[in-house]
């Protein structure tokens, strides 16, 4: 990975250590952070920094000198990835292998729920559209409200961003996902894509044109377009929520700022709804868990990703909030499934679309454990077995079979 594909600007880097201090995750001693700051710098491949980093972005927005501290550890875990490619537990999250967690999930889906991923899957021509994202088209009941009815639905999962190879720090199948992706919007004649996914936000704004994709149209946040038609009245909020949350910040809003993290709390706050933050909050907010996998020590290993999910929960109980808040699809998923692992950390937990339709009269479906219960379903068929496997690959995004060609692991 070159130093600019990513910017990780070591040029910049002080080594004062804040990046690892205040870590949501690690939380170093000052001058232990300086010492492994220096290490990553010089060129170290093994540390506690590079095997417990969850690439939760929070060094991002606390660095004074804007280094991008975490693109460092991603370019450490490429490294160890084209030297000795990824274990075949891996697979299971690779968005363009076959099967994966999401695949899984969309082929058991209930009939109207799988009418709706059929139906996104229209590639004709539309000037706006709502992209749903990888993570919604798991869950895609979210998206039958009146809230978007007013938007072509357009996605599918052939059309995932690649944030999972992004956090991975894997820039090769990166950038052939944003060839891809610069392609088929092309070809659909986009201008305006609405989307609800903050990755994929981040992603189509920040992170695919640094790796080559040229896009043509502007992209919003449903949430930005939520709060301002709430605020203009033209969504009416009749029914204000008796009801005390706290909010799971996802890890793309803390690089997008301030603002942008005061969206979903705008939006709480006119339908009435009170929050409780955590100790960890916004852009030093705990990863949902997902990004226990991400290190190229874990490769997405179930009990790293079940102990960083437990995190999450756990922080979120603390506050004695009545339920939990998510805006992003993939938070819902992976704390939903957390609540099945671990029972005792159960509560109510609500993506903040199923909020605004109750707030406007509108019933939501709910499904949230039905769906867990299939991706921990797929998790203990597909990708148990794969732990005792000493096999590795390398990831190909170029077809639907099974991705990747053996390596030797080394």
């Amino acid at each position: 990975m070159t130093p600019d594909l990513l910017e990780h600007r070591l040029q910049d880097c002080v080594a004062c250590g804040k990046c690892l201090s205040e870590c949501p995750v690690m939380g170093l001693p000052l001058e232990t952070a300086r010492v492994e700051r220096r290490r990553l710098v010089r060129g170290a491949r093994s540390s506690l920094v590079l095997d417990r980093c969850t690439s939760c972005l929070s060094c991002h927005a606390r660095c004074p000198q804007a280094c991008r501290p975490a693109h460092l550890n991603m370019a450490r875990w490429h490294d160890t990835y084209l030297e000795r490619g990824l274990p075949r537990r891996a697979d299971w999250y690779d968005p363009n292998h076959s099967p994966n967690f999401r695949t899984f999930v969309v082929d058991r889906l209930p009939d109207d729920e799988k009418a709706l991923v059929e139906q996104w899957a229209d590639t004709s021509r539309a000037e706006e559209i709502l992209f749903p994202g990888c993570n919604v088209l798991t869950v895609p009941y979210l998206l039958r409200t009146r809230l978007v009815e007013d938007l072509p639905v357009r996605g599918a999962l052939g059309l995932c961003c690649g944030e999972t190879y992004y956090r991975m720090g894997l820039i090769e199948p990166l950038r052939e996902t944003a060839g891809k992706l610069e392609q088929a919007f092309a070809a659909m004649g986009v201008r305006r894509m609405v989307i609800p996914c903050t990755a994929g936000y981040n992603m189509f704004t920040n992170i695919l044109p640094r790796v080559g994709a040229r896009f043509t149209f502007e992209v919003e946040h449903l949430l930005a377009r939520l709060a301002r038609r709430v605020e203009r009245g033209d969504i009416t909020i009749g029914r204000p929520l008796d009801l005390v949350v706290t909010v799971q910040d996802s890890c793309h809003a803390k690089v997008l700022g301030d603002t942008f993290v005061a969206l979903p709390r705008r939006l709480l706050d006119a339908m009435g709804v009170r929050v409780i933050e955590q100790r960890l909050s916004r852009d030093r907010a705990l990863c949902c868990g997902i990004g226990g996998g991400f290190s190229a020590s874990s490769a997405y290993h179930p009990a790293r990703i079940a102990r960083a999910t437990y995190r999450a929960l756990e922080s979120a109980r603390a506050t004695g909030a009545d339920a939990i808040l998510v805006y992003c699809a993939g938070c819902l998923q992976m704390l939903a499934t957390g609540m099945l692992l671990f029972p005792f950390l159960r509560r109510p937990i609500y993506h903040i679309l199923e909020l605004v339709q109750l707030a406007t009269g509108e019933r939501p479906l709910r499904r949230h454990f039905a769906r867990a219960r299939v991706m921990m379903a797929g998790v203990i068929r597909h990708q148990v077995p794969a732990l005792i496997s000493a096999k590795r690959s390398m990831v190909s995004t170029g077809g639907t079979e099974p991705a990747g060609q053996d390596v030797d692991g080394g």
